[in-house]
């Protein structure tokens, strides 16, 4: 014992402190996800395999060792999609001052006006806000507008009349990009068996990407904002201003623009939103 107590030093401490603290953030990442019933599936396999290799089990060792020189790749296969989940968050913090600030004042105040007419009128709407992560992918198999972004605009695209509003809009660099795309539906298993197919996507893609999505839901009028799988619904305009505001101007601008509104701006009297509460959705 006492050997073994001098062989440990500060850095094996770290070591073991590193791998206990990976371990530990991956298991909560999987914690309540498909990931989790495969990685039981898994612990069962490497206990069999253990078995084989302390009692004379010669053909289920035999197996077991054909198995095992081919887990790394099964394990990629399996977990294909939360691997890339992780790869995406682990892009997402930006170390450029000023890039987090993917919108301007007008774009905001446009979309929150479209978001509440909208919501006044009964007409569903799904926006996603690009940030860092790229959207190229989600915007080529839509319709490509590239256009000024206005009230106007996003209303007409989300009328029941026109043939692209079933899809999303992808606001891009302060810029409609595209119109009519599709997104990945979450696959968060216990979720509102009421939600639609619109409230899923909004989650969907923001789980997958650190898009920004701003829903409107035709069956209640209620505005409801989607940050990284997370919900805040039943927005007023002033709520979603500053909740948008705080996540896509970056606080130091804003603060710029109180400062230099002097009370009269459209900056008055907002301040930072609080984090959006995850509550349980409604078609």
């Amino acid at each position: 014992m006492r050997e073994i107590l001098e062989q440990f030093s500060v850095w094996a401490i770290v070591d073991i402190a590193i791998i206990a603290f990976v371990i530990y953030q991956a298991l909560l990442l999987i914690r309540g996800t498909r990931a989790a019933q495969i990685l039981t599936g898994i612990l069962f396999v490497v206990a069999a395999f253990l078995l084989s290799s302390i009692v004379p089990l010669t053909t289920l060792n035999w197996v077991m060792n054909k198995f095992y020189s081919s887990f790394i790749i099964i394990l990629i296969i399996l977990f294909q999609d939360d691997i890339r989940h992780v790869l995406s968050r682990m892009g997402k913090k930006s170390f450029i001052p000023g890039a987090d600030r993917v919108a301007s004042h007008h774009v905001l105040d446009e979309i929150v006006r479209a978001a509440t007419s909208m919501a006044s009128k009964r007409i569903g709407g799904l926006i996603v806000l690009e940030r860092n992560i790229i959207l190229g992918r989600y915007i080529d198999v839509g319709v490509l507008i590239d256009g000024r972004i206005s009230k106007e605009l996003l209303v007409s695209i989300f009328h029941p009349s026109s043939p692209i509003h079933d899809g999303a809009v992808i606001i891009q660099r302060g810029r409609v990009a595209a119109a009519g795309c599709f997104l990945p539906l979450t696959r968060e298993e216990n979720l509102d068996p009421n939600m639609g197919t619109r409230h899923r996507a909004a989650i969907g893609i923001s789980q997958e990407t650190d898009a920004v999505v701003v829903l409107v839901s035709e069956e209640i009028g209620s505005v409801t904002l989607v940050v990284d799988g997370k919900v805040s619904r039943k927005l007023d305009a002033r709520q979603l201003r500053e909740q948008l505001n705080d996540l896509l101007m970056g606080e130091e601008e804003f603060s710029d623009r109180a400062d230099s509104s002097g009370g009269n701006g459209s900056a008055k009297g907002i301040t930072k939103a609080p984090t959006p509460a995850v509550e349980g959705q409604s078609k």
